[in-house]
């Protein structure tokens, strides 16, 4: 597996619907698929190997994708995930969806050009996110290398001061 290649979870209970988001986005180039059947099993997967996205079915038996999404948000150990919720059901709730942490939904059966530009805007976003907390990082490591680097020097002069003093 290419390590610069783009991971996405796909979460279905219906294995025609994971084949299908299968085929379409495998034929990206650098989209690596992986695809569960359950809420259990995309959390589990989630804590080993955090996907660049998630695309998670609401209605799912056990855990519905609601769920899942609300227990992805509360893990503060995980990196920021972007989840597009899918749906089949004119009942699922678009803001209960991004109540629970969602950043965006699409409801079945999707337009493949729709469907490929929400994936292509969400992994936008986690990059932007990505690189941001990249640039945060590497200021709160200059800034400690500074005033590390800085405190010897100050510590000689005070000390010639004291001394003079």
């Amino acid at each position: 597996m290419n390590s610069d290649a783009v991971n996405i979870l796909a979460v279905d209970d219906t294995p025609d619907n994971l084949l299908i988001l299968e085929s379409l986005l495998s034929d990206v180039e650098g989209y690596s698929i992986h695809c569960v059947e359950d809420g259990e099993k995309a959390l589990s997967f989630i804590a080993q190997q955090p996907p660049d996205l998630i695309l998670l079915d609401v209605m799912m038996p056990g855990l519905n994708g609601y769920e899942v999404t609300q227990r992805i948000r509360e893990d503060k150990t995980l990196p920021y995930i972007p989840i597009l919720l899918v749906t089949a059901h004119d009942s699922s709730s678009l803001s209960k969806g991004l109540d629970s942490g969602a950043d965006d939904f699409i409801r079945k059966p999707y337009d493949i050009n729709e469907l490929m530009a929400r994936v292509r805007s969400l992994l936008r976003l986690k990059h932007s996110l990505d690189e941001q907390t990249l640039m945060i990082r590497q200021r709160d490591d200059f800034v400690a290398r500074l005033t590390h680097d800085l405190r010897t020097p100050l510590n000689a002069i005070i000390g010639f001061a004291d001394v003079l003093h």
